[in-house]
């Protein structure tokens, strides 16, 4: 019973281990990205507000990424995991909820204003 219950830890910390680098690859994609929507801003003024969003919600999504990843590896047992995961699927989902409200919002405002700026005779 010991042997199996060693197995199950290491497999939920080599499990955490594996979800953390794949993280931190899509982090490394996102901070490409971003770097390039600064570049553009520039050249589209609305889009900086949007980029700024966007970005904080990654920041947001990342962080409990991360955290989901650091309680997984700390998981003992299955029923460990499962409750760990269900909380995180929970949470993400009420983040993206919430962020998808934020976000209609705030293209409601900048699209606004951006026709406000340059209204067609």
């Amino acid at each position: 019973m010991d042997d199996q219950r060693a197995d199950q830890r290491q497999f939920f910390r080599d499990f955490s281990a594996t979800a953390e680098q794949t993280v931190q690859e899509v982090r490394g994609f996102e901070e490409n990205y971003y770097r390039l929507v600064q570049e553009a801003t520039p050249a589209l003024p609305w889009l900086r507000e949007v980029s700024k969003k966007l970005h904080s919600y990654l920041e947001q999504n990342f962080s409990a990424a991360y955290e989901f990843t650091r309680e997984l590896s700390q998981a003992s047992d299955m029923d460990d995991f499962v409750r760990i995961n269900t909380a995180y699927m929970e949470n993400s989902l009420r983040s993206f909820t919430a962020q998808l409200a934020d976000f209609a919002e705030t293209y409601t405002k900048v699209t606004a204003g951006a026709f406000k700026a340059n209204p067609r005779s």
